[in-house]
C-alpha cells in the first residue's frame, strides 16, 4: 500500500496573503497535498501514514524566483554579463546557482534573460535527472537592439556573438529570433521596451524597441505558444509594452497611475525592482562604482516611484511577483530573501502579502498557478519547513539554518525528514 506523510503539529502559512494557521497538519499523498486540517483531526494513527512531528515549525509553499538571470556571476555591468567569463565558466556557475536554489526554499524559477540559452539547457538537465534543481520556466536569450530607434548602429551587431544575445534591428529579424528561441525551448521571451540607466545603449527613459517591433515580437511569441516579458523602466516603454500585449512588465519603475490601471485591467504581471537599485546606490562604492557615477543614475527617482506604486499595486490587485536582478556584485546569487525583507522594511508591505509574491503569484507566472504556490488540497507538495514563521518575521527566510527542509513533489531535496520522526522505543516492532 502506498504510504502517506503527515506533517504534524505545524504552523501552516498557506501562501494566500493572510496570517499562518497554528496547530495544523498537512497530509501528503505522493506528490500532492491531500489535506490541510487541525491537529486534532489529523490521521495520526492511520496504518499507512508516516508522521513527521514539526513541533510548531512553519510549513509554507515553495517559492518561485520570478526574475532570474541564473548565469550572471557577480558582474558589474552589462558588458561583463557577456564578456567577463567564458560560456563554460558561466554554465558551471549557472548549474551551481540552480542547485543552490532548493536549499534556500525556491522550488521554481522563471528566467528573465538567458545568456547563451543556458535556461533551456538547465531545464533539460533537471527534467532528465542529471541535475538536482527547481522547476524551471526557461527564458530566451535577451532579444536586444543596438540602441534607440534614432541611434541604431549596425556595427554593434558585429561585436555581439549571436549565441550569447540576439541583437536584431529589423522586424524580420525580430520574428526570426523569437521563433528560434521558442524552438530551442524558451517558454517566455525577453524584450526591451526601454533602456536602463546602467545600459550602454539607452537610458531608462529612452525607448529601445519601437512600438512596431514590440508588437511583432509579442504576436510572434504568442502565435508559437510562448509569453513575453518586457524590460520596462521608462513610462513610454511601459505604455508601448502594454499596447503590444506583453504578459509581464519587468521593473515598471516609472509607471504612473494610468499605466497601473491598464496593468490591473489586463491582469499583467509586474516584477518590480527595488532591491537591486537600492543596493547599487547604498553599496555601489564598495564594488568600484564612484560617487560621481552613482550620481549620474536616476535610480533614486526610480526607487521613490517604486515605493509609491507598490502599495497601489496591492490595492488594485495587480499580480506582483518577487525577483530582482540577482547576479550583480551588489546582489549576489543566494541573497534572494533580502529582497523580500526590503519590501517589508522599506516599502511597508505586510509580510503575508510579500510571501504571496514569491509563492502563489510566482507559481502563476511560472504557469503553475492552479497546481502549486499554495498549501491547499490537491496542490503539488512543493513545500518548505522553517524554524520560525515568515509571515510574522520575514527575516526567517534569510536566517542561517532556519530553512530546515524543502520538499519538491513530496520528496526531500534539501534537509532531511529524519529529525522529525519519533524515536523508535524499545520493544517496538
Amino acid at each position: 500500500m502506498p504510504r502517506r506523510t503527515l506533517l504534524h503539529r505545524a504552523t501552516v502559512q498557506e501562501g494566500l496573503g493572510r496570517a499562518s494557521l497554528p496547530r495544523h497538519s498537512v497530509l501528503l499523498n505522493g506528490d500532492r497535498v491531500e489535506a490541510v486540517l487541525p491537529d486534532d483531526l489529523a490521521p495520526l494513527h492511520a496504518p499507512d501514514v508516516d508522521v513527521l512531528d514539526l513541533d510548531g515549525r512553519t510549513v509554507m509553499p515553495g517559492m518561485t524566483l520570478g526574475h532570474t538571470h541564473i548565469a550572471y556571476l557577480d558582474i558589474l555591468d552589462g558588458r561583463e554579463m557577456l564578456f567577463k567569463y567564458s560560456v563554460p565558466e558561466v554554465t558551471l556557475a549557472a548549474a551551481e546557482n540552480t542547485a543552490n536554489l532548493l536549499a534556500l526554499g525556491y522550488t521554481g524559477f522563471v528566467g528573465a534573460g538567458s545568456v547563451a540559452g543556458i535556461d533551456m539547457a538547465l531545464r533539460r538537465a533537471v527534467d532528465s535527472g542529471r541535475l538536482r534543481g527547481p522547476r524551471i520556466t526557461p527564458c530566451s536569450r535577451d532579444l536586444m537592439v543596438s540602441g534607440p530607434p534614432e541611434r541604431r548602429n549596425p556595427e554593434v551587431k558585429k561585436r555581439i556573438p549571436t549565441d550569447l544575445m540576439r541583437l536584431a534591428d529589423t522586424p524580420e529579424e525580430m520574428a526570426e529570433y523569437v521563433i528560434g528561441e521558442i524552438e530551442q525551448g524558451a517558454e517566455i521571451v525577453k524584450v526591451f521596451s526601454s533602456g536602463d540607466d546602467t545600459f550602454p545603449n539607452g537610458r531608462s527613459h529612452e525607448l529601445l524597441f519601437t512600438a512596431e517591433e514590440l508588437v511583432i515580437a509579442t504576436r510572434t511569441a504568442h502565435e508559437h505558444g510562448a509569453r513575453v516579458r518586457a524590460h520596462s523602466r521608462g513610462l513610454g516603454g511601459i505604455r508601448n509594452a502594454l499596447a503590444a500585449g506583453v504578459d509581464v512588465i519587468d521593473h515598471a519603475t516609472y509607471a504612473d497611475d494610468a499605466a497601473l490601471e491598464t496593468i490591473a485591467e489586463r491582469d499583467v504581471f509586474v516584477v518590480p525592482s527595488l532591491y537591486q537599485p537600492h543596493m547599487l546606490l547604498t553599496t555601489g562604492t564598495e564594488h568600484g562604482k564612484t560617487p560621481e557615477y552613482l550620481e549620474t543614475l536616476e535610480f533614486e527617482a526610480e526607487v521613490a516611484n517604486t515605493l509609491r506604486i507598490l502599495p497601489l499595486m496591492v490595492e488594485m490587485g495587480i499580480p506582483v511577483v518577487a525577483g530582482d536582478d540577482f547576479g550583480f556584485a551588489w546582489t549576489p546569487h543566494g541573497t534572494y530573501a533580502k529582497e523580500l525583507e526590503l519590501y517589508v522594511t522599506l516599502a511597508g508591505i505586510p509580510a503575508p502579502t510579500v510571501l504571496t509574491w514569491a509563492t502563489a503569484n510566482g507559481a502563476r507566472l511560472a504557469g503553475r498557478g492552479d497546481d502549486a504556490g499554495t498549501v491547499q488540497q490537491g496542490r503539488l507538495a512543493d513545500l518548505v519547513v522553517t524554524d520560525g514563521d515568515p509571515a510574522e518575521d520575514i527575516t526567517v527566510l534569510s536566517r542561517p539554518g532556519a530553512i530546515e527542509l524543502v520538499l519538491l513533489g513530496g520528496e526531500a531535496v534539501a534537509g532531511t525528514t529524519e529529525r522529525y520522526r519519533a524515536p523508535v522505543t524499545a520493544g517496538a516492532s
